[in-house]
C-alpha cells in the first residue's frame, strides 16, 4: 500500500503525502491497528512521513444468484439455498490520497 501511495505521489510530483483513506471490507481479514502500526513504522523518512491512515468500513453484501436477493449475513441467506455470491466486503482499496506541494501548472500565452 505505501509504495502504491508512494508511487502515486512521485508521478505527481508532489513533496509529501497528507491523508490516505483506505476502503477496507469487513470480511478482508484486516486489522485496522495492525495496518496502522505497520504503516507508522514504515512511513518515516518517505513523503508519508506525516500522513494520517483512515479507514473506511465497507460492509459485507452478499446476493443470491438465483433470485438476485441481497443480504448481509450468512444467516439471512433465501429459501432458494442457491448459495451466496458476495458483492462487496472483501476488499483492501486505496481510496484516496491527498497530496501538498505539487507543482502548479503552468499556462503558456
Amino acid at each position: 500500500m505505501l509504495n502504491l501511495v508512494l508511487a502515486a505521489a512521485g508521478r505527481e510530483h508532489a513533496s509529501r503525502i497528507t491523508r490516505i483513506t483506505l476502503a477496507v471490507g469487513r470480511e478482508a481479514g484486516v486489522v485496522p491497528d495492525c495496518v496502522q502500526h505497520y504503516f507508522d513504522q514504515l512511513k518515516a523518512g518517505t513523503p508519508a512521513e506525516n500522513a494520517t491512515l483512515e479507514f473506511r468500513a465497507v460492509p459485507l453484501v452478499l446476493r443470491c444468484p438465483h433470485c438476485n436477493r441481497e443480504f448481509s449475513e450468512l444467516a439471512d441467506i433465501c429459501a432458494c439455498n442457491a448459495g451466496a455470491e458476495v458483492i462487496s466486503g472483501r476488499e483492501l482499496i486505496v481510496e484516496s490520497i491527498e497530496l501538498a506541494d505539487t507543482p502548479r501548472s503552468t499556462r503558456q500565452a
